[in-house]
This record gives structure tokens, C-alpha cells and sequence, in this order.
């Protein structure tokens, strides 16, 4: 804490507080099996199999890493991590066709009060992205966004629902507005995968069990808001 002084006059003391980011990395892990004949059939099985993996692996850990709960064993999300922004719409949720860009500003007025960094990036559901980028002006010619969100970079993912209740609404989703550069994705072990032998062997199968272990963190939450109760 800075305090101002006379000339030749004593400096505050002050000192440092820190806060540790505490990481509880959990297991995320799957197992499925293909038949023999497909395995030798299929010239290019292995990269199509490697793809699958790496595609459910990323999809789980973009979910969690947003809306995880944080109850054992999933592990804990922006949306349930503790000090981030939140803003809301009316008592049963307000259409992003409305409200256009005003959300977004609300956001960034709550991380600038909470002297965090200008946002970076907006997560959000494929249908809001897209009902932004057919926002139309008084001459029927594409809204542009306010300059002030021209930093920030909007990005679609499919782990965020559209089928949320807000009051009486039961269509909302969420977009969540930040500095995603304090959001960091601790990776115990790496992704692996156990080629199981014998254990569908009656069947003329061969298994695979996946895993990883893994944690997010969240090292600045006053940088995050989401803003909740996004309708159509």
C-alpha cells in the first residue's frame, strides 16, 4: 500500500500479500474397444483413433474448465470459481438480440472496477456467436461491435449449453468475458493410452483405456466474469 510522505520523511511500511492458487489434479479417463477385422482393415484406423481420443479428451476439459463443478472427482470451473464477476439479465433471463453488445460492456465495466485487465477473449455458446454476427444496423448492414471490444476476441465452443434455466426461461446460456491468459490448464500426466490385450479377447476385440490427469487454475478470478441468463 503506497502512502504519500513529507520531504526527509519517514516511507510507509508495507508489505506483501500473497495468495496461493491451490491445484488438485483429477483423472480424466475413458475405455473403448474395436474389432480385430476393423483394425486390419482400416489403412488409417490408428490416426482416425488418436483423433477421436484427443477430440473427447478436449471437449470434456473445455466443459470443465469452464462449468466444472469442483465436486470430487470433476474438477472446478471458472463458472464455480470464487471471486470471478458476475453479471446478470432481468429476473427470466434477456435476448441477446436486445441487448446486443450491452452485456459485454457490463462485463468489462466489472473487471475494470475490480482493477483487472482488459478482457481478451468472449466464450460462448455457437447460437450467440452467431446471433451477434447477424446483428443488423437501421440500414440493414452488419452491427459493428463498440470499440472497445475490438481486443476482444469472440470464440465459439459447444460445451457451453443453450438449455439453462433462468426463472421462468429455460432456454439461457452463458458467455464468459476475461483475460483467459489467467486461466492455466495443469497437466500432471500427459494423455496415454493402453492398448488391453486379452480383456475383450472372447469377443475377437481389442480395448484401449485412456487417461490423463489434470487441473485448471485460475490465477486471477476478478480478471473473469460470466454473464448468465442469455437468451435468443
Amino acid at each position: 500500500t503506497a502512502a504519500w510522505r513529507l520531504e526527509a520523511g519517514s516511507l510507509a511500511v508495507s508489505d506483501p500479500v500473497f495468495r496461493a492458487v491451490d491445484i488438485t489434479p483429477r483423472s480424466l479417463s475413458f475405455i473403448f474397444k474395436v474389432s480385430r477385422e476393423l483394425l486390419m482393415d482400416s489403412s488409417n484406423l490408428d490416426q482416425a483413433l488418436f483423433n477421436a481420443i484427443a477430440q473427447a479428451f478436449a471437449k470434456e476439459m473445455d466443459r470443465a474448465g469452464l462449468r466444472g463443478s469442483g465436486t470430487n472427482p470433476e474438477i472446478r470451473g471458472i463458472l464455480n470459481t470464487s471471486g470471478i464477476q458476475a453479471v446478470t439479465n432481468s429476473t427470466n433471463g434477456a435476448s441477446l438480440a436486445t441487448t446486443a453488445y450491452a452485456n459485454f460492456i457490463s462485463a468489462i465495466n466489472s473487471l475494470l472496477a475490480a482493477d483487472a485487465p482488459m478482457p481478451t477473449g468472449a466464450i460462448m455458446s455457437p447460437r450467440s456467436l452467431t446471433v451477434l454476427g447477424g446483428l443488423l444496423d437501421t440500414t440493414n448492414q452488419p452491427r459493428r461491435a463498440p470499440a472497445i471490444l475490438d481486443n476482444t476476441k469472440g470464440i465459439a465452443t459447444s460445451q457451453i449449453p443453450n438449455n439453462l434455466t433462468v426463472g421462468t426461461s429455460n432456454d439461457c446460456t452463458e458467455i464468459y468475458v476475461g483475460d483467459f491468459s489467467k486461466v492455466i490448464y495443469f497437466m500432471r500426466e500427459g494423455v496415454s493410452v493402453q492398448l488391453l490385450k486379452e480383456t475383450f479377447a472372447e469377443t475377437g476385440e481389442i480395448g484401449f483405456a485412456c487417461h490423463t490427469r489434470v487441473d485448471v487454475g485460475i490465477t486471477y478470478p476478478a480478471a473473469m466474469a460470466v454473464v448468465t441468463g442469455v437468451r435468443p
